[in-house]
C-alpha cells in the first residue's frame, strides 16, 4: 500500500519538478489527440508566438447502423501566455458526413459545426501538454432524408493530449 501512495505522491509531484516548454514559438510542430463527443487526430503548427492553425480529421466505422463517419476540423488557438499553464481561445469549423456514425446523431447526412472554446494548456513536459477545453457551436445539419435544419450548443467540452516536436 506505501508504495502506490509513494506513486501516486511522485506522479503529482514529477511535472511540477520537471523542465516544461518555456514558450508556444513559431514553427512549433504537434499532434493532438482530443476526446470530446468525436475523437479526433490532428496535427498543428505555430503561424507565430502564442498563435496555432490546427487541421484534424476524424473516422468512425459503426456496424450497428451500418453507417462509416467523416469528420474534418480546421482551427486557430490563440495562447495568452508562454508560461507552463496558459490560457487559450479558440476558434474552428468542422464538416460531418454521416455523423450517426459517431453517435452525435440519428440520421445519414451531413453538418457543418461552427465553435468557438476557451480553454488552458498545461505543458506537463517540454514535448507534453494537456489542455482542457469548453465552450459552443453552432450547427447546420442537413439530413439525407430529412429537412434541413440548425441548432445551437451552448455547452461543449474536450480534453487533449499534445506532442510537440
Amino acid at each position: 500500500m506505501k508504495k502506490v501512495l509513494i506513486f501516486f505522491i511522485l506522479l503529482l509531484i514529477l511535472p511540477t519538478i520537471t523542465n516544461a516548454q518555456d514558450s508556444l514559438k513559431a514553427n512549433l510542430k504537434y499532434i493532438n489527440f482530443e476526446i470530446n463527443r468525436v475523437p479526433l487526430i490532428s496535427g498543428g503548427y505555430f503561424l507565430q508566438d502564442g498563435l496555432a492553425l490546427e487541421a484534424g480529421i476524424a473516422l468512425a466505422f459503426d456496424g450497428e447502423s451500418n453507417s462509416n463517419g467523416l469528420g474534418i476540423k480546421i482551427g486557430l488557438d490563440k495562447y495568452f501566455s508562454q508560461a507552463k499553464l496558459s490560457p487559450l481561445a479558440g476558434g474552428y469549423v468542422r464538416f460531418d458526413i454521416n455523423p450517426n456514425a459517431f453517435g452525435a446523431t440519428g440520421w445519414k447526412g451531413s453538418r457543418i459545426i461552427f465553435g468557438g472554446q476557451w480553454g488552458l494548456n498545461y505543458m506537463v513536459f517540454s514535448n507534453l501538454a494537456l489542455a482542457g477545453t469548453i465552450g459552443g457551436e453552432l450547427s447546420l445539419n442537413s439530413p439525407k432524408d430529412d429537412t434541413n435544419s440548425s441548432n445551437l450548443s451552448s455547452f461543449t467540452s474536450g480534453v487533449k493530449i499534445r506532442f510537440f516536436f
